[in-house]
């Protein structure tokens, strides 16, 4: 299973349990304690506590593009751009908009007057699904999510899409891979990178091991 699946699917199992203990600990005692927007220095306050309720806490990485996570009453929600969405967000050697082709299961939405698309669906977990939304720009990338959030649904994806929409073009402003090539797919020959080159996944994994040390959490 590739790199960006295996994150999805632990994303749950990873945070459920410290989500879970934060929303028992602020049903009673964090109404005093509420964040005001705009979060990450970018999203309106009425945007993300439709999807989080009343947000609780905001950790923002000091470095660009945008590394955040907004912790809320029903869950967090995770905004991360990156320069390298073959590295980032490909999976089993394939380029990013290769792997979410397969994972949405379409080509996904153009944006009239870029050459993004965009990318939106409901994970498959029986309980807390997260919800998913990607722009993929030449090389460049921006995601939003949500992690144990309860109550997510198609509602959900489609504000997310709107969202990452919105914001990218901020998020990712002077961004100089948004031109590039967004890279090979390994298994494809008319596109694959040379054979001493590591794949996009492998490059994937090795960088998330490492972010994993410093924060605590994988792949986020």
């Amino acid at each position: 299973m590739g790199a960006l699946r295996q994150v999805m699917n632990g994303i749950t199992r990873v945070v459920v349990v410290s989500i879970a203990a934060m929303c028992v600990g602020c049903s009673a005692g964090c109404a005093d304690n509420s964040v005001a927007g705009p979060y990450c220095g970018v999203f309106a306050e009425d945007e993300v506590t439709g999807i989080l309720g009343r947000v609780n806490r905001v950790d923002e990485r000091s470095r660009s593009p945008i590394r955040c996570r907004m912790y809320g009453e029903n869950g967090v929600l995770v905004a991360r751009a990156t320069e390298d969405s073959w590295v980032e967000f490909g999976q089993d050697g394939d380029n990013a908009f290769a792997t979410l082709e397969d994972i949405a299961g379409g080509e996904g939405r153009e944006v009239p007057g870029t050459d993004a698309r965009v990318f939106s669906f409901l994970g498959d977990a029986s309980k807390h699904p997260n919800a998913y939304a990607f722009w993929l720009e030449g090389r460049a990338g921006f995601t939003m999510y949500t992690v144990a959030a309860e109550e997510v649904d198609e509602s959900t994806v489609a504000a997310l899409e709107e969202l990452v929409i919105k914001y990218a073009p901020q998020v990712l402003d002077g961004v100089a891979s948004r031109t590039e090539d967004p890279g090979p797919n390994w298994n494809d020959p008319a596109t694959s990178a040379p054979s001493g080159e590591p794949s996009a996944a492998q490059t994937a994994e090795s960088s998330r091991e490492a972010e994993s040390t410093s924060t605590g959490s994988p792949g986020q």
